[in-house]
């Protein structure tokens, strides 16, 4: 068998064991239903939002929680097996190091796939039946990019997790410098983005800017497909600078295959 797909459902198989595809498809779940039916709680009323306004309000939580739940999945993929000795055995093999990084990728980014897949599908088809007829248009297609685009999100921040975590010395400093890349890809970088914004104006640089965040390119991706009036604040400056859903989907796996690479780069000098 490829030695691959070995390690991949090695992977995968311990995310099973650890209850990782039950909690985080019941998280996901439950997460954009109460949303989805309520959502207008605030107004005072009780009745199913409309679909974009769900969306909308699932892109900015899920722009926030997924990266946060890649970086639990990955943080110490690497530096707690170093810890405990079984990479040590496992770079003994005869395999390439190369196998050993893309079957960990393969087994946890397909628990974080099937997880997306099952907990926002099922929510998306729950809206396709409860939405009137009438206001369907587009909706099948907006759930399936928002799928899409939080899949290729979290395996940007799986593969973050794998560089950081090639790079530690121990499992607390690989999930100290990895949440603090997520406060500044997720929190930070908007404030000072903005604040570059209101002093220099958003000319053509503007699109390099987004693409120097992959949260901020999904959140944007996500809000303006669906053409919401909720593209405000910082990613407001964006609407005539923004590039298509296409390229920032390219975008994504740009950023992607980058830190792959970056993170085989560190594998493979790694020592033994």
């Amino acid at each position: 068998m490829n030695p691959v797909l070995v390690i991949a459902r090695k992977a995968f198989k311990d995310g099973l064991r650890s209850r990782w595809l039950v909690s985080l498809t019941g998280c996901f779940f439950a997460l954009s239903l109460a949303l989805a039916l309520f959502g207008s709680a605030a107004t005072g009323t009780l009745s199913l939002a409309r679909w974009q306004d769900t969306l909308s309000t699932l892109a900015t939580l899920a722009a926030v929680l997924i990266p946060l739940i890649a970086i639990q999945l990955s943080f110490d993929s690497f530096v707690g097996e170093r810890e405990e000795g079984t990479l040590l055995l496992m770079l003994s093999y005869p395999l390439h190091r190369r196998q050993i990084l893309l079957g960990k990728f393969a087994g946890q980014g397909g628990i974080l796939a099937l997880t997306a897949l099952m907990g926002f599908g099922l929510t998306g088809l729950i809206l396709f039946v409860m939405t009137p007829e009438a206001q369907r248009q587009g909706l099948g297609a907006a759930f399936a990019l928002f799928i899409l685009s939080a899949v290729l999100l979290g395996w940007v921040f799986i593969a973050l997790g794998y560089w950081v975590s090639l790079g530690a010395q121990s499992k607390g400093q690989a999930a100290a410098k990895l949440f603090a890349l997520w406060f500044g890809f997720v929190l930070l970088y908007d404030l000072l983005l903005l604040g570059l914004l209101v002093g220099q104006g958003s000319g053509a640089w503007g699109r390099g800017l987004i693409l120097l965040n992959p949260v901020d390119l999904f959140r944007l991706l996500n809000l303006m497909a669906m053409e919401h009036e909720s593209v405000t604040g910082v990613l407001s400056l964006f609407r005539d600078a923004a590039l298509g859903p296409g390229w920032m989907l390219l975008a994504m796996l740009a950023w992607l295959g980058a830190l792959l690479w970056q993170a085989q780069r560190r594998l493979s000098r790694l020592s033994l």
